[in-house]
C-alpha cells in the first residue's frame, strides 16, 4: 500500500495480492481513525459481492469469477464495539461491459486499487438495529 497524504485527506494505492476490506480495516486501526468516506476505482479479482435480504436478515453471496474493473467503490467508516467497520459497496464490470454490483464482502487486488479516504473530525458510531438486524450508523 501506497499513501498520501493531504491535511485530513488520503490517496492511497493498495497493490497486488492486497485485499478488502481488510487493508481498510488494517490502515483504520493504524491511523485511529473513527470516522471517513472513501471513493475507489481499479481492477480486481475473487470478488464477492453481497445483498442484504430483509426477510431473511442475511446477506446472500455473490462471488465472481475472473479479473473485473472496479469501476466504482464507495463507503464509511464508522466504529462498533470498539473496532472500525468499513460499510462499501461497489459496482464491477467484466471484460464484456456487464455490470454487477452489491455490499462488498470481498475483493483482492488484480492490477491496483486506487482510493480516496476523506476522515472525518468527529467520530462516527454503528449500534445494532432490531428491525434490519444490522449495525446501523448511531448519529
Amino acid at each position: 500500500m501506497q499513501i498520501l497524504e493531504d491535511s485530513d485527506r488520503f490517496l492511497v494505492r493498495f497493490e497486488v495480492g492486497e485485499k478488502l476490506p481488510d487493508a481498510l480495516i488494517d490502515l483504520a486501526r493504524s491511523r485511529a481513525w473513527s470516522s471517513a468516506q472513501i471513493t475507489g476505482l481499479g481492477a480486481v479479482k475473487a470478488v464477492t459481492l453481497g445483498y442484504y435480504d430483509l426477510a431473511e436478515r442475511k446477506y446472500i453471496n455473490h462471488p465472481l469469477a475472473g479479473t473485473v474493473e472496479l469501476v466504482g467503490l464507495v463507503g464509511n467508516l464508522a466504529i462498533h464495539e470498539g473496532n472500525p467497520i468499513w460499510h462499501i459497496h461497489c459496482a464491477v464490470a467484466d471484460r464484456n461491459g456487464t455490470l454487477k454490483g452489491g455490499h462488498l464482502l470481498t475483493l483482492e487486488v488484480a492490477v491496483t486499487v486506487e482510493c480516496w479516504i476523506h476522515v472525518g473530525a468527529k467520530p462516527a458510531r454503528r449500534v445494532f438495529d432490531e428491525y434490519t438486524g444490522l449495525n446501523l450508523l448511531d448519529l
